[in-house]
């Protein structure tokens, strides 16, 4: 049976959002991607030729994009953003941009059309740095949650595109994802997990920066079924979403029981997150997450030995780098802007809120 719901996905051809597709498409939703490709449309071409896809190539930051993909649209899941805190460090006025003031202008016109259901890619990075407890939702309505203290502009960005959407009218879900890992149609290697087993399976050492940081981690695909899980049950309101916690040297030793490489531990520490997420709300909702940290090791060693991946530095396997090596990706994000003008580049991160 074919669903008359047609759902909007920004962000469609990405890491989470390539995946997801396939997932909407299998369950039989027509499904809209409004993406910008800046990493290529790989992802999304072996599904060209289903009737029940549409793809809108386009900037969620021109308004007229985003009336053009809400037509006759009956939900929207919103995960089109700069992702990562190095990436979304890069030019911090594009970041602003992007992450919140087109998530705001999205939410605000799904209003305005009548698009009542909203689902918003969040992130656990809005806890920042809390080593003391577990970070949850209120589970009862007499409970407080714990309050979100970012320490990125990417997870400021995050946490600020959750308050505006709060304050419309809509019937908003929005999940807190958990740091990704394992194998999409648009690969990165810019995560933890994924990077751990890529250096391992060519034998090379892991290096982990610290090591003692508490974070919590779930498969991309699981997180895929969690959208779908949000459509298919109409949740609302807001949920952490992973797998579990762990802290970053026990990731790479579980990537050394599949491969003998060493571990190299250095005292500096580039990433000052450090949390553990509850995530009982969401599995009282039904929720079970499928994937583990050993199947997707397993996974990526397989893409390597099958020659589907070569070379896991290429910048395309990466946000950052991507983002930062690139002068054409660098024109059309940071230089031309959403229709082509040129504003001055920031200097420092301004104050928005």
């Amino acid at each position: 049976m074919v669903s008359s719901m047609r759902v909007l996905v920004t962000g469609g051809g990405g890491y989470l959002g390539s995946i997801l597709v396939r997932r909407l498409l299998e369950a039989n939703y027509h499904v809209r991607i409004l993406d910008n490709f800046l990493y290529g449309r790989e992802s999304v071409e072996a599904l060209s030729d289903n009737p029940r896809l549409d793809v809108v190539v386009g900037d969620i930051r021109d308004m007229r994009n985003l009336v053009t993909s809400l037509k006759d649209t009956d939900a929207v899941i919103h995960l089109a953003s700069i992702v990562g805190d190095q990436a979304a460090d890069l030019e911090p006025r594009t970041t602003i941009e992007i992450n919140f003031m087109a998530t705001r202008n999205l939410a605000e016109l799904c209003q305005i059309y009548g698009v009542k259901r909203f689902l918003f890619a969040s992130t656990c990075s809005v806890y920042g740095d809390e080593p003391q407890g577990v970070m949850k939702e209120s589970l009862e309505p007499s409970e407080m949650p714990s309050k979100p203290r970012p320490i990125s502009l990417y997870g400021e960005t995050k946490l600020r595109s959750e308050e505006a959407i709060a304050c419309l009218d809509l019937d908003f879900c929005i999940l807190r994802l958990a740091t990704l890992f394992g194998q999409s149609p648009r690969m990165r290697f810019d995560l933890a997990v994924n990077l751990f087993a890529a250096r391992a399976v060519n034998n090379q050492d892991i290096t982990v920066f610290g090591g003692q940081q508490y974070r919590p981690f779930l498969h991309v695909s699981d997180a895929a079924d969690a959208f779908l899980m949000c459509l298919e049950k109409n949740l609302k309101g807001v949920y952490n979403v992973a797998l579990g916690n762990w802290k970053i040297i026990d990731v790479a030793q579980i990537v050394r029981q599949h491969f003998p490489v060493d571990i190299k531990v250095s005292d500096a520490i580039a990433d000052r997150r450090n949390y553990q997420v509850s995530f009982e709300k969401f599995l009282r909702e039904g929720f079970a997450p499928r994937r583990s940290l050993d199947f997707a090791i397993d996974e990526i060693a397989h893409m390597f030995r099958t020659r589907i991946v070569t070379d896991y530095t290429l910048p395309k396997y990466s946000n950052y780098k991507h983002l930062f090596e690139s002068e054409e990706v660098q024109r059309r994000v940071y230089t031309m802007g959403p229709i082509g003008s040129p504003p001055a580049l920031s200097k420092k991160r301004p104050l928005f809120w």
